[in-house]
């Protein structure tokens, strides 16, 4: 009797300790939280760049890097006081490399491409 209630204090004491060294619920309830935390950040800056293309309407017609229809759905860039909108989404990361360039490929009524296609 005295060894069967040795042995079970032992099992006890053992799974008692295996809980508070190493509780795996515990890291993947952090990692979840982390990457919901993530989520919420990229939706929110998702929603602010959503609001900024409704809320600025580009001047122009045509896309000054490549000549094709503006995509009112593509971020407009701001250069010199205007709103450039371009026909998708690399034309505006290639604007911001060298944007006086870029503008200079536009009728002055932002309807026309009279520059070089590139």
């Amino acid at each position: 009797m005295l060894v069967r209630k040795m042995y079970f204090g032992i099992i006890l004491v053992f799974t008692f300790s295996l809980f508070a060294v190493s509780n795996p619920q515990s890291k993947v309830t952090e990692k979840e939280k982390t990457k919901t935390e993530m989520k919420q950040i990229e939706h929110k800056n998702s929603a602010m760049n959503v609001n900024k293309a409704a809320s600025e309407k580009p001047w122009n017609e045509v896309c000054p890097v490549r000549g094709g229809h503006v995509d009112v759905k593509v971020n407009p860039v701001e250069y010199s006081g205007k709103y450039f909108g371009f026909c998708c989404g690399g034309c505006d990361a290639e604007f911001e490399k060298e944007p006086g360039k870029y503008s200079k490929n536009l009728s002055d009524d932002g309807k026309k491409f009279i520059g070089e296609k590139s």
